[in-house]
């Protein structure tokens, strides 16, 4: 039986604080459109009439490819497009930090604690007892185990972690899993060290109960929270393992009001896809897509008190297919980039005029059909003539949308088009010039820094290609600290200046002019070196065309023609193994808005090859303490079968109680880890993509 509770009426300081701390949030999100507006030329939205406008509400929002730069956008577009403001879960390491954490409480944010955030080195040598069967014995050299671990907690020994079960003396102790890892060079890594003896680190346990019952009042008040279910970011084409924290956060907020006797009120778990186009560089764009929300509601929070493990599981299967549809993901680079070339060659004859929106819907679409029937030996010779076509194109150091653009007329008439155009570069660079030497310090400063920071997290993770996710939020930092004094600096000197000329003038407002003179100058050369880069990337074509010989000349016409017989084959690729991939262009694109919705059959099947060893284990709310909310470590977990012979064999605690502390799996996916994916290899998706055309059409210049 519910019972109906009276709120207590706010004091009039809480009312204060409550106006101070909205406002507060308000400002920050203004500096983050503002900074997010200026770093990307293009931030469009999908499926915002998705996004409830009252209500509990978690945004599950991936891939991670954007460190400290994801969250601001999220943020900044559903307060734009909702009015609702969001708080993340965020890496205490993080929150502790000057800029971003200052960011992080204006904003609400939730702290979280990382194990791995705490290892500490320890005296000694740890190496692997090789007679142990299960590689999980841990034999010390001169090492003090029953002082500087715990069980539940972890060591690390630089290259993975694992969870320690049990300290038996100070020499020895065993882990929960062995130290594995997916990458063959990093596990010859981790047999050399642990047959040799290395240096290790300790971290004490993290009890994530507190952050849990945060996490359910913030909720069932009503409130919105955004997390990263990657954990870390990453450049990977393809998403991360999830973690189950967000699942439990959703049923555990529902099943904490049913065991108060509260009225329940349903969470809506939004999916939300960050679709970049070349995410770490200047004026790049983003597409950001808001899939239909997972209503989470009374049955699913008893049935969560019930069965915690089969309901978690489930709640996070379906978000991962909903993550899916939301997103583009390849298993590998290569696939990437040949499946970007066939969008491409599809939509050639009027590319200048695709929505960006759709460009991400249809790489999505491709996706799903290339990895249906990728091993059809007419998809396998059309990936290699494409592969083919992409060598060609970097041979002749020319783009795909460039081609198009090779001329085989008359040299008068390519001469006088290269001298216009030429001139229109000169042009607009020449109105850049200024701003260019205004804040020529902050980006030669910021790249050198990027690079750096770039370098320092390769290093340091398992899973990142070449950690691009991290370059756009150090370019965007450096800038948030060089910029101003720029500006200031140059205004002292404009005001010294002025001030002779005028002495009669007031010393503030000569600053505050000059200031702003900084500030708008830097804005105008943004925008007119945009124009003349657009003007100067048309004029490579026309030149080769200019300069060509007889020989090359027959280059031209062949690359012409192979991109002429490619176009061909992607679209019988089309026809033949989805006929209807794109059929409802038109009618999603056309008038009718791109914000519009549109009713959707899907009939989603998928099939798990690997699924995270800790979903498969006991996650009620008996001890959330345990449960971890991001990845601890860069470890492999066990196998499937592994863990259904655990959950066979699974204990009980003394008082009849399912054993929680089998949740505890510090070794499971970090930021830096593969392991315990759930990858989805096959989705057949039979839906009508919803959405349409948005503030009018866009031209798109590069994708990709």
């Amino acid at each position: 039986m519910e019972v109906n509770q009276r709120k207590p009426h706010k004091s009039l300081l809480e009312y204060f604080r409550l106006f101070i701390r909205l406002l507060c949030f308000d400002l920050a999100i203004f500096l983050f459109s503002s900074i997010t507006h200026t770093f990307f030329r293009d931030i469009k939205t999908r499926g915002t009439y998705n996004i409830p406008p009252t209500g509990p509400v978690i945004f599950v929002i991936a891939p991670h490819h954007n460190q400290f730069i994801d969250g601001p956008i999220v943020m900044s577009e559903v307060k734009a497009r909702s009015g609702r403001r969001i708080s993340f879960l965020i890496a205490k390491s993080s929150y502790q930090r000057k800029i971003i954490g200052q960011g992080a409480r204006l904003c609400s944010a939730i702290p979280v604690e990382r194990a791995q955030d705490l290892l500490k080195p320890a005296t000694g040598t740890v190496s692997l007892d090789i007679t142990d069967p299960t590689q999980c014995m841990i034999i010390g050299q001169g090492t003090k185990f029953t002082q500087v671990c715990e069980p539940k907690g972890l060591l690390g020994i630089g290259v993975a972690n694992s969870q320690i079960q049990e300290v038996v003396d100070d020499t020895h102790l065993r882990l929960k899993s062995p130290f594995k890892s997916e990458y063959e060079n990093i596990q010859q890594k981790i047999i050399q060290k642990l047959s040799q003896g290395t240096t290790f680190k300790t971290a004490p346990h993290v009890d994530n109960h507190d952050v849990f019952q945060h996490v359910f009042d913030h909720l069932n008040s009503g409130r919105v929270l955004g997390i990263f279910p990657e954990g870390g970011s990453h450049d990977r084409p393809d998403l991360l393992p999830l973690k189950p924290g967000v699942a439990i956060m959703a049923l555990g907020a529902i099943a904490n009001k049913l065991k108060q006797g509260d009225n329940v009120e349903n969470i809506c778990v939004i999916p939300a896809g960050l679709n970049y186009f070349h995410a770490h560089r200047f004026r790049s764009r983003v597409v950001l897509e808001f899939g239909k929300p997972i209503i989470v509601n009374r049955a699913m929070g008893e049935e969560y008190i019930e069965n915690p493990r089969e309901s978690v599981n489930k709640l996070l299967e379906e978000i991962s297919v909903r993550l899916r549809e939301v997103t583009v993901t390849c298993p590998d680079y290569d696939t990437l980039m040949v499946l970007q070339a066939c969008r491409r060659l599809h939509c050639s004859s009027n590319r200048e005029h695709v929505p960006l929106p759709m460009v991400v819907e249809m790489n999505r679409r491709l996706v799903k059909s290339y990895q249906e029937h990728e091993n059809a030996p007419d998809v396998v010779e059309l990936r290699k003539l494409v592969l083919k076509y992409n060598e060609k194109l970097r041979f002749m150091g020319i783009h795909d949308n460039q081609v198009q653009s090779l001329y085989e007329s008359n040299r008068i008439k390519l001469l006088f088009m290269v001298i216009s155009r030429a001139f229109k570069v000169a042009l607009f660079w020449g109105l850049s010039l200024p701003g260019v030497i205004l804040f020529s310090p902050v980006f030669v400063i910021g790249n050198h820094i990027s690079k750096i920071k770039q370098k320092q997290a390769l290093a340091g993770s398992v899973v990142k290609i070449r950690a691009t996710d991290v370059i756009s939020t150090w370019k965007v930092l450096v800038a948030l600290v060089i910029a101003p004094m720029l500006y200031i600096f140059h205004s002292i000197i404009g005001t010294v200046y002025f001030g002779h000329l005028f002495p009669f003038n007031n010393v503030v407002s000569i600053f505050a002019s000059c200031y702003a003179l900084a500030l708008l100058t830097t804005y105008a050369s943004l925008r007119a070196g945009e124009i003349g880069l657009d003007y100067y990337k048309s004029l490579k074509p026309l030149f080769i065309s200019l300069i060509s010989r007889k020989s090359n000349k027959i280059e031209i016409e062949t690359i012409k023609l192979m991109r002429e017989e490619l176009g061909f084959r992607v679209n019988e690729f089309c026809r033949k193994y989805n006929p209807g991939i794109f059929e409802d262009y038109d009618r999603i694109y056309g008038a009718g808005g791109f914000e519009e919705p549109i009713d959707t059959n899907n009939t989603t099947r998928m099939r798990l090859m690997r699924r995270d060893s800790t979903v498969s284990l006991d996650l009620g709310m008996d001890n959330l303490g345990d449960i971890p909310i991001f990845a601890n470590a860069p470890n492999e977990p066990q196998s499937v079968l592994n863990a259904l012979l655990e959950l066979e064999n699974g204990s009980k605690r003394e008082d009849g109680r399912p054993n929680l502390h089998r949740a505890t799996d510090s070794s499971s996916t970090s930021n830096s880890s593969m392991d315990g994916e759930i990858i989805t290899t096959e989705i057949i998706n039979e839906k009508q993509s919803d959405g349409s055309h948005q503030d009018g059409e866009i031209r798109v210049r590069e994708v990709y």
